[in-house]
């Protein structure tokens, strides 16, 4: 996978199943800094959390902690080289409901890396410099080295970090 750190980047990447799907949130997570913030979408069952604990292994943090926040709507991570907030969102009606979980304390924060599941529900509260990630079913027709087209997955990165001038 290229750097991430070039403006405006779009990539896509092929996901064969889970574990690739994890393996892509471990991989990234190499390459964010403190601040960095990550705006996941995608439809149930895409592999949204999947990447999150890809996310939580690659900063040092115990995976198997991970699960998906969203009856809580916020969990915090830490014990690896980045602290990671991991946001879900998807029983909000709007951003106004973000002020519940301190939302604009998180961003001002810039300590640790944060993720937001269902960010498209928020999308005027995200800041502009983001990492922008859509995860989505593959429609292949072409089984024969997939287990199953369920199983595949796209991913679509557009990395918002560096704005133009």
């Amino acid at each position: 996978m290229a750097s991430l750190n070039h403006p405006a980047t779009e990539q896509e990447i092929a996901l064969a199943d889970e574990a690739a799907t994890e393996a892509l949130g471990e991989k990234i997570a190499r390459e964010l800094k403190a601040g960095d913030f990550i705006a996941l979408d995608g439809e149930l069952g895409a592999g949204k959390t999947c990447f999150v604990r890809g996310l939580a292994r690659g900063l040092g943090i115990d995976s198997h902690t991970v699960a998906s926040p969203t009856y809580i709507t916020m969990q915090a991570y830490s014990g690896g080289r980045l602290p990671l907030i991991h946001i879900d969102v998807w029983r909000m009606k709007d951003s106004n409901e973000l002020e519940t979980i301190g939302w604009d304390e998180l961003l001002t924060d810039q300590s640790g890396v944060i993720v937001v599941e269902w960010a498209q529900k928020i999308t005027d509260a995200l800041p502009q410099k983001r990492i922008q990630i859509q995860i989505s079913f593959s429609n292949s027709k072409d089984n024969s080295t997939m287990s199953s087209s369920q199983d595949s997955r796209t991913a679509t990165i557009i990395d918002q970090r560096v704005l133009p001038a």
